[in-house]
């Protein structure tokens, strides 16, 4: 027998094995439960996916609202100079 017909021996055995379980109730309700804790598996992959896109999102806009904060400190700065040059120059 080579290796070949041996796995398809064994994908045959596996095939009827769960045939033969489907019509098992309580197998089937494991298999839908199973299938359920798969397919939340898959949803919380992807939340954290998400999750993750949206903190670099969050971090990118709180160094860009930082920036122009400080931006306008500087001109804050710079228009209270002015007026304290302007005081004290009509002094």
């Amino acid at each position: 027998m080579s290796s070949d017909d041996r796995e398809r021996t064994l994908a045959d055995v596996e095939k009827t094995f769960y045939e033969a379980m489907s019509k098992n109730t309580v197998f089937s309700s494991l298999n839908r439960s199973a299938s359920a804790l798969e397919k939340l598996a898959v949803n919380t992959e992807a939340l954290t996916a998400e999750l993750k896109n949206a903190n670099e999102s969050s971090t990118r806009l709180t160094k860009s609202l930082n920036w122009l904060t400080f931006a306008a400190v500087v001109i804050a700065a710079g228009a209270l100079a002015l007026e304290i040059y302007k005081l004290c120059a009509a002094n």
